[in-house]
């Protein structure tokens, strides 16, 4: 009976580990939708530090010729293209100052794909739109300085 029981608990195990991801191939990773609001598009914001991830993630979805030298900074911003959501990718939640900076270039794309040019007659639908990307994210995920 013993000898029974072991042999359930060692097959038990090699088909757990044999089935399981090892974990350094497990990608860690979370995409927050801000909704478009005075314009139909989309900012997703991914949030991984696992860059390989990230490159098929804005190709897949986005951009086909994104390469790894593309996130070699602390965030980037892949303008819309097409009418595509606008993806802002973050190795780590970041600070409001950085999240701020590629909000802001999320804005100009939006505006840009718009037909929107920045002046002084246009300067409050870009700071509206800001403001409203900035609530969104910070209601999503809630980043304190």
């Amino acid at each position: 009976m013993k000898s029974k029981l072991l042999l359930t608990i060692i097959v038990g195990v090699m088909l757990y580990t044999s089935c399981r991801i090892p974990d350094h191939l497990t990608t860690k990773y979370e995409v927050v939708t801000l909704p478009g609001s005075m314009f139909d598009i989309d900012v997703k914001v991914l949030v991984t530090d696992d860059t390989s991830f990230a490159v098929n993630y804005v190709r897949e979805n986005l951009d086909s010729t994104v390469t790894a030298k593309d996130f070699d900074s602390r965030a980037t911003t892949f303008p819309t293209q097409d009418g595509k959501p606008v993806i802002i990718w973050m190795p780590y939640k970041s600070h409001i100052d950085v999240i701020n900076h590629e909000l802001f270039h999320a804005v100009v794309s939006i505006m840009k794909w718009a037909g929107v040019p920045l002046n002084d007659s246009t300067e409050e639908i870009y700071a509206y739109q800001m403001q409203y990307l900035s609530n969104q994210l910070d209601n999503q995920i809630n980043i304190k300085p």
